[in-house]
């Protein structure tokens, strides 16, 4: 076993107690899991077969048990080891084999949490609900989440080599922009440098657009022609062992017009005020207020009303980290603290159509937030 296995594993080992902790303080006998990103963090499981239900049940004593297709079995032997595999057929009816196992574990009457936030457990539920009518339901909404939160050091190596990645991604994408260059010719550089450089198919694909379409925040390349004084937008993230490390640079194809050119230092200035106070022990509303404060002295709207997010764990279709969104946001109580990754982002409209989206991904260490991604900030002029 390599170097990188063993410490993946024993990461788990250590969550999956953690949980199992959790579970005892709550009173609950077995947490259930279905989201791919929870998944992956107490199991390993790393792959593609996500799209069909898997289910993965931590009592709090004992070994988890995770449900998915038998089809799928040589990649969990060899991924998920400190679990026991139940595989299913196609036509089984998967609720029913869980409320079994459930029963199993935990009796007649069990106390269920349930994860409550995760797309796939409408799957679950009901079906549960109905088998069990003297089980008690509750939420394992969070109780995963909040670990993932904070990185260990193995995590955060992950990260700092997806972002090495992401530099290498941004770097080949504005050397292949050009005019007369199609937006997929881009993508076609920023995916080669992609998987030169190591990484792995990412949960959002790069986000690539020029001309008008900079202000569409989920669309990517098209066949177009890039023309002279097109801005251009690549927004991506290197992706390692699923942890993600986002990042988003703006240029131009030849001279950038003054008034981008004045966006892009607020944005680099607003950019820093964000990163000089994202400390340990700060609220999250106190790093947007700083934020927000230098945007308002310069008179620059923000398209977005956050200035980041964290980031970590994802599969497709997001790199936020699978249900809901953790930004930076003026109401956000979370209190910041080492260990923390962010996709740290400043995007501004302002005079004569001019649009800047910058962003990094940053780690909170022990006196602040450190770049993790370093390609330049300043405007690209290609």
């Amino acid at each position: 076993m390599n170097q990188l296995v063993s410490e993946a594993c024993e990461d788990r080992v250590q969550r999956i107690a953690k949980v199992q902790q959790k579970c005892r303080q709550r009173g609950v006998d077995v947490a259930v899991f279905t989201s791919p990103e929870n998944i992956y963090y107490l199991a390993g499981l790393d792959y593609e077969g996500y799209f069909c239900l898997h289910v993965l049940l931590v009592p709090a004593n004992g070994k988890p048990v995770l449900f998915a297709r038998a089809i799928e079995t040589p990649t969990i032997i060899r991924q998920a080891g400190n679990v026991r595999f139940v595989g299913y057929a196609d036509n089984d009816d998967v609720p029913a084999a869980v409320a079994a196992e459930l029963v199993a574990l935990a009796g007649n009457s069990p106390r269920v949490a349930l994860q409550r936030n995760s797309a796939a457990n409408v799957m679950v539920e009901a079906p549960l609900r109905s088998a069990l009518a003297g089980a008690e339901f509750v939420n394992s909404s969070g109780i995963v989440e909040e670990m993932r939160m904070v990185k260990s050091a193995f995590e955060i190596a992950q990260v700092q080599r997806a972002a090495r990645v992401s530099d290498s991604m941004i770097a080949a994408g504005f050397a292949a922009a050009g005019v007369g260059v199609t937006e997929s010719s881009v993508a076609a550089e920023v995916y080669k440098a992609m998987i030169i450089a190591g990484g792995q198919s990412p949960g959002f694909p790069p986000f690539i657009r020029s001309a008008d379409r900079l202000c569409e925040p989920h669309t990517s390349w098209t066949s177009r022609e890039l023309k002279t004084g097109d801005p251009l937008l690549l927004e991506l993230s290197g992706c390692v062992a699923r942890y993600h490390a986002p990042m988003a640079r703006t240029g131009y194809i030849g001279n950038a017009p003054e008034a981008a050119k004045r966006l892009s230092e607020v944005s680099n200035e607003a950019h820093l005020k964000a990163l000089h106070a994202l400390k340990p022990g700060v609220l999250a509303s106190d790093v947007h207020a700083a934020w927000k404060a230098h945007l308002d002295a310069s008179k620059v709207t923000p398209r977005l009303e956050h200035c980041g997010y964290a980031v970590g764990i994802s599969f497709p279709p997001t790199w936020t980290g699978g249900p809901g969104i953790n930004s930076l946001h003026g109401g956000s109580t979370l209190q910041i603290r080492p260990g923390m990754v962010f996709h740290l982002l400043t995007w501004l409209t302002g005079d004569a159509g001019s649009e800047i989206f910058l962003s990094d991904c940053v780690l909170v260490g022990e006196s602040g937030g450190v770049f993790l991604t370093n390609s330049s900030r300043a405007l690209v002029e290609v």
